[in-house]
């Protein structure tokens, strides 16, 4: 298992992706979600782990797949899983630079006559909202490892959210 999930998956498992998916953007885009959102989250250790033994390993399959579990304090609960969760942060990705082109010229946005582009702050809020769904799902993902004994590396380690980060004023 090379990654959490493939491009065919994310195109279908979370908010879907219409038309003829380009699988090597959509691949580019799984490595940055699971570089960036989803491994410092995990831990190197665990993220690994899942990617070697996420078929043969139970806990593992409830992990990527999601599903419902009880868990240690007799609690009945439910996610969509960690698949899901990483075609959501592709799905943001795909809205925010899916139709740029990289070309000799430049980079240029693909023009059609039967089909207009959303403005930016439609493509900003969709991204943002994208992005919640998101992170949602990661804390899910991040509660049943807790509730069933997955020692995760990283827990308060900070990720990427996409926004922008204030370090100092004045």
């Amino acid at each position: 298992m090379e990654h959490l999930l493939t491009t065919d998956e994310a195109a279908k498992i979370g908010r879907p992706i219409n038309g003829k998916i380009d699988h090597e953007r959509i691949l580019a885009y799984i490595t940055e979600a699971e570089q960036m959102n989803i491994k410092p989250v995990l831990g190197d250790r665990l993220f690994l782990d899942i990617l070697q033994n996420g078929e043969v390993n139970e806990q593992y399959k409830v992990l990527l797949n999601g599903g419902t579990y009880t868990a240690k304090d007799g609690g009945i609960y439910s996610f969509v899983g960690l698949k899901c969760c990483v075609a959501y942060f592709v799905f943001a990705k795909n809205v925010m630079v899916g139709d740029f082109q990289t070309t000799r010229f430049g980079v240029v946005m693909k023009e059609s006559d039967y089909a207009s582009h959303i403005s930016t702050k439609e493509r900003s809020d969709c991204y943002n909202d994208t992005l919640e769904a998101a992170n949602s799902y990661l804390r899910d993902c991040l509660r049943y490892c807790s509730h069933v004994g997955i020692p995760t590396g990283n827990l308060g380690a900070q990720r990427a959210s996409g926004g922008i980060k204030i370090r100092k004023i004045g």
